[in-house]
């Protein structure tokens, strides 16, 4: 009998830890899958003016071009679909706003490419550059969580 009564205390007060622990397990994931996100859009950004530049006058990069953009998009996607957890929400709420005008200056620039506009200027009026770089700017308040 005495053992019972043990063994269901110990279960009480065991119990509670194991959420606590999944709490931070989650939180972990969450800043680990967004800080790769974050990076994976940084070097997008990075490399998206040399491509831009090329596809002016070279078939394949103008077909790389494209292949990247749709990847991002692919990406953004797949990044709002994560569950935040509760001490990320704000930052998940900001990033999905970001991503929202991300993909929508994509979907501009794209138009543009499917139209045969092949410049740097139609990249720097689709605002692809300066919202990667809000999302990026996000990076220290997701790492302040880990």
């Amino acid at each position: 009998m005495r053992v019972r009564v043990l063994l269901v205390v110990l279960a009480v007060f065991l119990l509670p830890g194991c959420s606590l622990l999944d709490s931070v397990s989650n939180s972990l994931n969450y800043v680990e899958e967004a800080t790769t996100y974050i990076n994976d859009a940084s070097q997008f950004a990075e490399q998206l003016p040399g491509l831009a530049e090329q596809a002016v006058t070279d078939p394949q990069a103008r077909e790389q071009l494209k292949t990247e953009l749709e990847n991002m998009r692919t990406q953004i996607a797949n990044f709002n679909q994560l569950e935040a957890p509760a001490i990320a929400q704000d930052i998940h709420q900001k990033l999905v706003e970001y991503n929202e005008k991300l993909m929508t200056a994509i979907d501009g620039y794209m138009a543009k490419i499917n139209n045969g506009v092949f410049d740097i200027q139609a990249l720097k009026d689709s605002q692809i550059l300066q919202t990667v770089e809000q999302i990026t700017q996000i990076l220290n308040q997701l790492q302040n969580l880990g």
